[in-house]
């Protein structure tokens, strides 16, 4: 393979030259943007000149060379034939072979040229080669050879020896994919997720569009984008004619409280549903007197079951479409508490369909999420209600969390403000904040009236 510079005004212009230089078998191995001119050296005033990398697979033999073997060959073919059949028709003249039939300074070039292809041929070999220099001499009784010619067995034919030339090195990687994944790695992603983002976005970069830092950027929101996974419909998943019950779980101080009574007046007041708030939690009495107080001040049932017995009596004569269960905060730790939310699950009858929703913090370290998330994985759950995001400084680790353990988000709390300050899970907010950790500091709450 040889490569060769053409340089352009433009990308079109450059390939057309090379087209008609070098064939449809040359191909692009890099692009680049150079300027030339300008005023004393400082490139102002410069034009702006493209410029490739052509590669040029080699040819073995050129035209003419090919040509005049073929010619050769055609003869030898042609001298072959006379010899045999004038053997056949009169035994007193001696068969010739094709070396023969060549004069004797010919022959000697070929054995030549035979031994240097022929380097590895033993002794005997070379003294064979050598016995066909000597002067031509008639036998004395013919040889009878059939008629025609192999190209197997025409010795001067051989193929080119590979001519193996350096291969050029593999380019660096852009200092600006370098530089937004090392700030990665700095917010909290593993070295691990940053490698397969980065090769995923050298793949889908030009080395122009790699040249500059806002592109580098754009593009890398894009792939984190198709990597999240979002569901922000509480009823989703349900069956017809059934009840949905929500149970939002997690660690002790992550927002479980404010963000039911967000989501309870987004339902209710916003969406028409009929919706009741329980609680379970029975170790923070702040925690009871603070839903009771949002319940009431929107006008819905509020109940604080004690135990299962308590439960499933209110439930029993609860006539709401969504029920909405706060939870006591349990250390990912211990997992025995963690599993006992389970036995308020036998509350429930046929007609009710549960859920789980593990309510996180984005304030908290990336090692922290990850074993909160795989301790209540003991009672299951499909989603993720990230909290804070006011407080949060980045949200990488929150993201590589949910793509890695195949989790989709479904709210976003960004305030304390209630009812106001939660979104829907959004795929470009998630990834733009990931990229751009200044966003965090101007998300607002959405404004919703009465319908």
């Amino acid at each position: 393979m040889d490569f060769v510079k053409i340089r352009g005004k433009d990308l079109q212009d450059c390939i057309m030259q090379m087209k008609m230089k070098y064939g449809p078998e040359a191909h692009i191995y890099d692009q680049r943007v150079t300027t030339e001119g300008g005023l004393f050296g400082t490139g102002l005033l410069a034009s702006k000149m493209y410029e490739i990398d052509v590669g040029i697979p080699e040819k073995q033999n050129s035209k003419d060379r090919i040509e005049k073997k073929l010619k050769d060959l055609k003869e030898l073919i042609k001298q072959k034939q006379k010899t045999e059949v004038t053997a056949v028709s009169s035994e007193k003249k001696p068969v010739r072979t094709i070396e023969t039939v060549r004069p004797f300074s010919e022959r000697r070039k070929r054995i030549s040229e035979r031994k240097e292809v022929t380097a590895t041929l033993d002794r005997d070999s070379f003294e064979s080669y050598e016995s066909e220099l000597q002067p031509y001499e008639p036998y004395e009784t013919p040889r009878e050879e059939p008629i025609g010619i192999s190209l197997g067995n025409v010795p001067e034919i051989h193929e080119k020896p590979p001519i193996f030339k350096e291969i050029p090195s593999v380019p660096k990687r852009s200092p600006n994919i370098d530089k937004l994944m090392g700030r990665l790695k700095q917010e909290g992603m593993s070295d691990s997720y940053v490698e397969e983002i980065t090769s995923l976005l050298e793949t889908h970069l030009s080395s122009v569009d790699a040249s500059k830092y806002g592109t580098v950027c754009e593009k890398a929101a894009s792939l984190l984008e198709d990597r999240i996974s979002i569901d922000s419909d509480l009823f989703s998943g349900t069956p017809r004619g059934k009840r949905k019950v929500i149970f939002f779980v997690g660690p002790t101080g992550a927002g479980k409280t404010t963000s039911i009574a967000k989501l309870a007046a987004k339902y209710s007041l916003h969406m028409g549903k009929k919706v009741s708030l329980y609680t379970t939690d029975n170790y923070r009495i702040a925690a009871i007197d603070q839903l009771k107080f949002y319940a009431d001040a929107m006008g819905m049932p509020f109940y604080a079951a004690k135990d299962v017995r308590k439960l499933k009596e209110a439930v029993a004569r609860d006539g709401s479409e969504l029920i909405l269960v706060d939870t006591a905060g349990y250390s990912h730790k211990n997992l025995d508490n963690i599993l006992k939310l389970k036995e308020f699950y036998q509350a429930f009858g046929e007609k009710d369909y549960l859920e789980n929703i593990l309510v996180l913090s984005g304030t908290v370290s990336p090692q922290n999420a990850l074993s909160v998330a795989k301790a209540y994985e003991q009672i299951g759950y499909k989603r993720i209600l990230l909290t804070k995001l006011d407080e949060a400084e980045f949200l990488g680790s929150m993201i590589e969390l949910a793509d890695t353990i195949h989790r989709e988000f479904a709210f976003l709390s960004v305030g304390q403000d209630v009812p106001f300050d939660i979104l829907n899970a959004s795929k470009k907010l998630l990834a733009e904040c990931v990229i751009y950790p200044e966003k965090l500091k101007g998300i607002a709450g959405e404004v919703f009236d009465k319908t």
